[in-house]
């Protein structure tokens, strides 16, 4: 059995954003046929993104950021060599972990999930509302958590 060795990092240096940039580009603008105008947004400038390296490769990425309503997490990407181990919900976890010691007060994280991946943002305790709508030609769902439902996840 192969030994990974993962850890999450923030992205901050141009060359760590390069590598969020690349890791979305081929989930969302090649493989999801996103046009990269809705993919790349001003919020990229403000947002907080995070990498994931498997053996020191870039493998998944995120990004959160804040908001009125609370805390928004957003562009959750897994590159497709990389899908099935679990990187997805490590991703969401660090990223609420670090807004939690982050902003002790900020205790609600919202997300507009693909329907696809609902299972995944559901067994972290995230919790669909309203109706479902479509972004970028794919169906999504608003989904919702308080803090104090947070169920941590661990990779396989």
């Amino acid at each position: 059995m192969e030994s990974r060795i993962n850890k999450i990092i923030q992205a901050i240096s141009q060359e760590e954003i390069d590598q969020v940039f690349a890791i979305r580009t081929e989930v969302f603008v090649k493989e999801q046929k996103c046009l990269a105008s809705e993919e790349f947004d001003e919020l990229d400038a403000v947002a907080n993104h995070y990498l994931l390296l498997e053996n020191e490769i870039p493998v998944a990425t995120g990004r959160y950021r804040k908001t009125e309503k609370g805390i928004k997490v957003e562009r959750i990407a897994t590159l497709e060599t990389a899908r099935g181990k679990g990187y997805a919900s490590l991703v969401v976890n660090h990223i609420i972990s670090e807004v939690t010691a982050a902003y002790p007060d900020c205790n609600y994280f919202y997300l507009h999930a693909q329907v696809s991946v609902m299972p995944l943002y559901a067994s972290l305790g995230f919790v669909p509302y309203g109706g479902r709508f479509v972004e970028a030609d794919i169906e999504h769902q608003a989904m919702g958590l308080d803090s104090g439902q947070w169920t941590v996840v661990s990779s396989q």
